[in-house]
């Protein structure tokens, strides 16, 4: 629990200060601001995949939450949408978050287009 905890404990605290009773009656109900709660940037596969993802982001210093079914990892599946897992990270990071995710997804495609294997050439020479 403390590794998903680590990074986050500023990210569920509400601000301090002045609020007329409206706010604070539905601050209430809601656990907090809208615009602070996690929303999904990346939908995994399997824990594994989420795992990679959430570690890029992290190495960003995006804060990320790994979301998935139980049931997936009490019976080992690997596949399918009980092994589905999502990465969450805070509303107001989710589009830095994406353009990190889906720059990299691109600069993959882009390297398999070239036809070059940049793993075996560094080996050759």
């Amino acid at each position: 629990m403390s590794i998903l905890s680590d990074g986050l404990s500023d990210w569920f605290r509400r601000n301090r200060g002045h609020v007329d009773e409206r706010q604070s009656a539905a601050h209430s109900t809601t656990g907090g601001q809208g615009d602070q709660e996690p929303v999904v940037v990346w939908r995994a596969a399997n824990q594994m995949e989420a795992q990679v993802v959430k570690g890029r982001l992290e190495s960003e210093g995006i804060p990320a939450i790994i979301q998935g079914e139980a049931l997936g990892a009490i019976y080992g599946l690997t596949s399918g949408s009980l092994a589905e897992t999502l990465v969450l990270v805070p509303a107001p990071l989710a589009e830095k978050a994406e353009m990190i995710l889906y720059a990299d997804e691109t600069e993959v495609l882009a390297d398999d287009d070239a036809g070059e294997d940049t793993a075996n050439s560094e080996s050759l020479h």
